[in-house]
């Protein structure tokens, strides 16, 4: 009777196409057949005991070794079919991830043997004995949503959504992160719940959805601003891949509240204010910039405290974002902290608070200068022995403060790069009412500047215009490009958006700078100098310190006569090199050259022959702030577009 039940079982559990083991011969032993019926008995034990069976056929055949061999064979074939033949899909409550399937929309992905749903990852095997094991890959709901292609660095990233806390989160991070074990153990610090036992098996989930599954990449950039013709983030052709630190800076750059009010209020303190209208207008011409590929420089606003100086910058963030102190920064951070903090606002304005904050930082305001205005920060190595992406950045940078960023010692390269406003009066009246409305009401002038400057040529039309016009005021390129794209910016959106009159130049006269000129200012410093201590140039007596002598005119100095130490040391103390500025105070003819060609001349001091500088006295003319005359009469444009 058992060995009736027992034929039941085997019949029940027999491959279709297999009749009997008695019947089999040295041929039809090694039959795929045959071994397709042992694998398709579910219970192990009857699996095992069927095995047996034909093992035993196959000795009486004295084909044992020829079967077994078969046998290995045939159940790693196997195994792969059952892998392969898996096809799976993610059954996670997601509304928030979809995808385009032809014409329809998706919230799933094909995730081959993985079992993925609300409980988490895993998927079932079977080990050496042909049992069931489970691999487990994430106790939390986790896929890829996004391939991203980094335009800049031209490196690939992937985005990773999880299920945690009641809400689904993603972050994106490098590819080469979610591929090795090592690295992919990081991201249990941003949530994931990955560890040494799961993180092999996370990394092959991963790899095996981003395979089954067709993740058009999306093309990323690392920075505001400029991509192509594209301004990010205002565009759907370029999503933002930016580091941790940066996420809340670019939260900050969104529209909230309502347009109108925030209209109405900034016209109505662009009536009593002409300094705040050219902040504002600087601040939309932050992303002209790179438009008339021009360098980067600064608006330096300063003035007495509490007069609106920051409100003032504030009123300029608010134009592109929400004003708060992820907008506006200052210059307490590492020079590296805030090269990256430029090349992430890259063509966007960079306000800078309290510029006082940066002698803690630098050596002095010079060096502050030269570094934000550079353009781009130094070469670095990276941790994998490389060089790292260097930043760079071409915009405008607000700074406030309560004293000037130049002084009479800067180099002409720093006075160039540089527009400074001395503001003592009011900016702002009501400082505390225009905070609380700005704060709710923001982010929208910004998008509406960016499609009013799609057509380059009017834009190239009006610069031009203001080329013209100021070209008569400075004989700097810099300063006429940096005043020109201000003053094509406060033209447009006069014209669009406050639907006021233009600046004119006679009302932003006062701002242009009227000592650009290194020579003469360093000219100007010795000739101050000198009077303050003629005593020590007319000492005939032969006692005391004697720095050198004079020739006269009647009652007027002539020439000067310097000690060459004692010039080059003044000039020391004043952070001014004497070989770096000597040619440019001979091409003004300041100074006088000997018979030699040398830069000194041997004078007679007292008996003594001594080595001398030879400053040249020039009668200043009358003093006019400008060259040409110019009719400021409030200019029409009517040959200009808006």
């Amino acid at each position: 009777m058992e060995e009736n039940i027992e034929n039941e079982d085997d019949k029940e559990i027999a491959f279709p196409e297999f009749e009997s083991i008695e019947k089999l011969d040295k041929e039809t032993i090694l039959d795929e057949m045959v071994f397709r019926h042992i694998f398709a008995i579910k219970n192990t034990f009857k699996r095992e005991k069927e095995t047996a069976k034909i093992e035993a056929r196959a000795r009486e055949l004295k084909m044992t070794r020829r079967f077994n061999n078969m046998y290995r064979v045939f159940k790693e074939m196997y195994i792969k079919e059952l892998k392969s033949g898996i096809s799976n899909i993610t059954d996670f409550s997601n509304d928030k991830y979809k995808w385009k399937k032809g014409n329809k929309e998706i919230n799933q992905l094909n995730c081959g043997s993985w079992i993925a749903n609300d409980k988490g990852v895993w998927k079932e095997e079977k080990n050496a004995m042909f049992e069931t094991t489970t691999i487990k890959a994430s106790s939390i709901p986790i896929m890829p949503v996004e391939r991203l292609i980094n335009m800049d660095t031209n490196t690939e990233k992937v985005k990773l959504a999880f299920f945690k806390d009641g809400k689904w989160q993603d972050i994106t991070v490098e590819k080469n992160t979610i591929s090795t074990k090592t690295k992919i153990l990081q991201l249990a610090n941003r949530g994931i719940e990955v560890n040494e036992n799961n993180a092999k098996n996370l990394i092959k989930y991963l790899a095996d959805v981003i395979e089954l599954n067709t993740f058009i990449p999306k093309k990323s950039v690392s920075h505001l601003g400029w991509a192509d013709n594209e301004f990010v983030p205002f565009t759907e052709e370029y999503c933002l891949d930016v580091d941790k630190e940066f996420k809340q800076k670019l939260n900050s750059i969104s529209c909230s509240g309502e347009y109108e009010k925030w209209l109405e209020h900034i016209k109505q303190l662009r009536k009593y204010s002409k300094t705040l209208r050219f902040m504002i207008a600087t601040s939309f011409a932050s992303v002209l910039v790179k438009i008339f590929k021009l360098n980067s420089f600064i608006v330096h606003l300063w003035g007495k405290s509490g007069n609106g100086k920051t409100v003032a910058e504030m009123v300029c963030a608010s134009i592109w974002g929400r004003p708060d102190n992820n907008m506006i920064s200052n210059l307490s951070n590492t020079t590296i902290a805030n090269e990256r903090l430029c090349n992430f606002y890259r063509n966007m304005p960079i306000i800078l608070d309290e510029l006082q904050i940066a002698k803690t930082r630098y050596k002095s305001f010079d060096e502050v200068v030269y570094t934000l205005t550079e353009g781009k920060g130094k070469e670095r190595g990276s941790i994998d022995n490389g060089i790292r992406e260097q930043t760079s950045w071409q915009t405008i940078i607000i700074l406030n403060g309560e004293e000037p960023i130049t002084s009479n010692f800067s180099k002409e390269g720093v006075k160039n790069r540089v527009i400074e406003i001395n503001e003592d009066d009011q900016i702002i009246e009501n400082g505390n009412k225009t905070v609380n409305l700005i704060q709710e009401n923001y982010g929208f002038a910004g998008r509406k500047f960016i499609k009013l400057i799609e057509d380059r040529e009017k834009l190239q039309k009006i610069q031009q215009k203001y080329i013209n016009e100021l070209s008569g005021f400075t004989e700097y390129k810099k300063q006429l490009n940096a005043y020109s794209i201000i003053m094509t910016a406060d033209y447009i959106v006069s014209k669009n958006i406050f639907k006021d009159a233009p600046l004119t130049i006679k009302d932003i006269e006062e701002y242009f700078s009227k000592d650009t000129d290194e020579a003469e200012r360093i000219y100007n410093l010795i000739l101050d100098w000198f009077y303050q201590n003629i005593n020590k140039f007319n000492n005939t007596s032969g006692t005391g310190e004697i720095w050198g002598k004079y020739d006269s005119e009647g009652e007027n100095v002539s020439k000067i006569y310097i000690i060459t130490k004692v010039l080059r040391d003044f000039l020391k103390e004043n952070n001014i090199s004497w070989d770096g500025i000597k040619r440019k105070l001979l091409e003004k003819e300041y100074i006088e050259k000997d018979g030699q060609g040398k830069f000194t001349k041997a004078v007679k001091i007292n008996g003594t022959n001594i080595r001398c500088i030879c400053i040249n006295i020039i009668p200043k003319e009358n003093d006019l702030q400008f060259e040409n005359e110019y009719e400021y009469e409030q200019q029409e444009f009517e040959d200009l577009p808006f």
